[in-house]
């Protein structure tokens, strides 16, 4: 499959299809087993840490911390993004 830029792309199928598990290996939230995949060039097993600088994703689910302060949600998540804000 080819996502070209400048292009608008969606993800559909019924639940259980698999959407949330290819999202979540192509941005790195959880490891892949098995087969091959690019995103800009770059190779999820060997290049996760170059992707993880540039792509991104927001969950469906609220990932906020009740005993964190917003300042403490900012620090956390830019230390995930590998910048210190």
């Amino acid at each position: 499959m080819t996502i070209y830029n400048g292009q608008i792309f969606a993800l559909l199928g019924h639940n259980g299809a698999g959407k949330t598990t290819t999202i979540s290996m192509l941005t790195g939230l959880i490891e892949p087993t098995n087969g091959a995949a690019s995103v800009f060039g770059l190779d999820i097993f060997e290049n996760m840490d170059e992707m993880r600088k540039i792509l991104g994703v927001c969950p469906q689910h609220d990932v906020l911390f009740e005993f964190l302060t917003v300042e403490d949600h900012l620090r956390l998540f830019s230390a995930f993004k590998g910048s210190d804000p």
